[in-house]
């Protein structure tokens, strides 16, 4: 039988009749906060369509698909483990700036959340969701937010620059977590339950996302960045957007 070739996955995604676009309107841009939980759970229909259609994959790509299954939950414990570190060295040689004063602050109880969301995960059959991802061989999107995915008469995506290997929960993971840190009043978790029905994934999976939407990400995002030195900020904005994040991290849903 012969093999398939594509340059991209993203001429494969074109075979399977997705079409590619410019620019998708979204009239909730601006107004995330408003988006009613039917439009999420379209967004979920269309996502599913999208995974019905690569899963499985087995055609040649000129150009390599990555392979993300686990990357998130990896990059996860890093963070928490750079941040217990931090926070020790702050501790013997004092805050030398405001920022440093909010991560003694606040950093060991968000450090305390990030391990129990990794233990929650790990909690969900985490190696079980990963064994089936690789037999199955899951391919995620990897945007699916409204102005890169929508699904009229047909599946319409702007951009397949991010498409991997991943679990199909890693399609709907950014999405929710997203929303969330936006302030948006959505029940996430009765979203992450009506995605795993329409995805036909089991109560571990639900377990599995919530656990991830929960996790302190701005957080670390911002202590990541003022490690690394990227300077993007003078010293109060980067106080001023860590003080931030706590409140788009919200509190956790388990």
């Amino acid at each position: 039988m012969a093999i398939s070739i594509y340059n991209d996955f993203s001429d494969y995604m074109m075979f399977k009749n997705i079409k590619k676009v410019d620019v998708i309107d979204f009239k909730y841009k601006n107004t995330v906060i408003d988006i009613p939980e039917e439009l999420i759970i379209k967004q979920f229909g269309a996502i599913y369509e999208v995974h019905e259609k690569c899963m499985g994959f087995n055609g040649y790509l000129r150009n390599r698909l990555n392979n993300n299954t686990g990357k998130t939950i990896e990059e996860y414990k890093k963070s928490i483990k750079k941040l217990n570190v931090d926070i020790g060295n702050i501790k013997i040689n004092g805050p030398q700036n405001s920022f440093e004063e909010i991560i003694i602050k606040y950093g060991e109880k968000v450090i305390n959340r990030g391990e129990e969301c990794i233990r929650e995960v790990n909690g969900s059959n985490y190696l079980e969701i990963i064994t089936r991802s690789m037999r199955r061989s899951e391919i995620c999107l990897g945007n699916t937010d409204f102005q890169n995915l929508s699904r009229r008469d047909f599946i319409y995506v702007v951009d397949f620059k991010n498409c991997s290997y991943n679990m199909v929960e890693m399609d709907c993971f950014p999405l929710l977590s997203w929303l969330k840190r936006k302030g948006a009043k959505l029940n996430f978790c009765k979203l992450a339950k009506e995605f795993c029905y329409i995805e036909g994934l089991d109560v571990n999976s639900e377990r599995f996302l919530i656990a991830l939407i929960s996790y302190p990400h701005e957080f670390m995002k911002c202590c990541n960045r003022y490690r690394a030195g990227k300077r993007m900020w003078h010293e109060d904005k980067f106080s001023q957007r860590i003080v931030k994040a706590l409140v788009q991290d919200g509190d956790p849903l388990f």
